[in-house]
């Protein structure tokens, strides 16, 4: 019996894997990258861990209890650096980006995160990493929206910070996330307006999208553009989900509510070549387990490879 359905367009992005469930897991990041090459990948992402990004996260993101601040060195931070080079030497694999937290309209904290972010692509050029993701800016709070100064000095930062890293040969993408400048698709378009995107384009993440109302298959078709770079990432979702239980609803690839069929029609309907990484938070089941789940749905259900023949990697 023939196949009458119509061939899907040809799949131009490569696809990698996030080190959270190792990172957040307190697991070892060598076995895991390892492991994630002998899997077949050729990119993964990473979190930055600079102390601009954990201050973000400690006060600003309610995913849990906030612990004592942790103090890392610039020995824990270098350390991070070799590894990530070793792996990529001795494995082929890839770093595609760092993901960092700024606060990016604190005139006090400012002059001191350019200059991070400045370092981080600096040092994602030296690895020929292609993309710098920027996640951050205080939430809205109490039902008032930012003020539309909040608003001009959040896109001009990202503008600036864009314009440095472009310079290095990376591009600079912000990331909509939960407790983050941009969570709605409100916000999103506010922000759109007024940001230089020739500067500074989008990573587009279905799983904090939709928890926070937004349609992602939309966003991509509007934004599409400027859409530079993108997370896989899955979530349940659950009806009334407040605080941590938002985060702790994210999960393998296909077991959550995102339309990740529609995503990755659109991605392949606009002939979409940057880079998509598949992510999960911490996992409940082995960090190993959750992977293998996630690759089987990209390749049985989505019908997409990790390294397709006309991608870069």
């Amino acid at each position: 019996m023939s196949d009458d359905r119509p061939a899907q367009p040809e799949q131009r992005f490569s696809i990698g894997y996030h080190l959270n469930s190792w990172d957040l897991g307190g697991l070892e990041l060598e076995p895991g990258l390892r492991f994630l090459a002998g899997e077949g990948f050729g990119w993964f992402e990473a979190l930055a861990r600079d102390g601009f990004s954990n201050d973000f996260a400690r006060r600003f993101m309610r995913a849990g209890e906030v612990d004592p601040p942790e103090l890392r060195s610039d020995l824990d931070f270098l350390a991070r650096v070799a590894l990530f080079s070793r792996v990529q030497d001795e494995l082929g694999l890839r770093l595609s980006s760092l993901y960092c937290n700024a606060e990016l309209v604190n005139p006090r904290s400012w002059p001191g995160e350019r200059d991070t972010l400045h370092a981080i692509a600096r040092l994602l050029a030296g690895f020929g990493a292609p993309i710098l993701v920027i996640g951050g800016g205080p939430p809205a709070r109490d039902g008032l929206e930012h003020s539309a100064d909040e608003v001009e000095r959040f896109c001009r930062a990202l503008g600036e910070i864009g314009a440095i890293a472009s310079q290095l040969g990376v591009a600079a993408v912000y990331h909509p996330h939960l407790d983050c400048f941009v969570e709605t698709r409100e916000q999103l378009d506010r922000v759109m307006d007024r940001l230089d995107t020739s500067r500074c384009g989008l990573c587009i993440d279905p799983a904090h999208l939709v928890t926070c109302g937004a349609d992602p298959v939309a966003i991509i078709h509007d934004y599409g553009s400027v859409v530079r770079y993108v997370h896989l990432k899955d979530t349940t979702n659950p009806p009334g989900a407040r605080g941590p239980a938002r985060f702790a609803a994210f999960c393998e690839l296909g077991a959550g509510v995102v339309n990740l069929r529609g995503m990755a029609a659109e991605l392949l309907d606009r002939g979409y070549d940057g880079l998509a990484i598949i992510e999960l938070d911490v996992s409940a089941k082995s960090a190993e387990e959750s992977t293998r789940e996630s690759i089987a749905f990209v390749r049985d259900e989505l019908g997409l490879e990790l390294r397709p023949a006309g991608a870069d990697g």
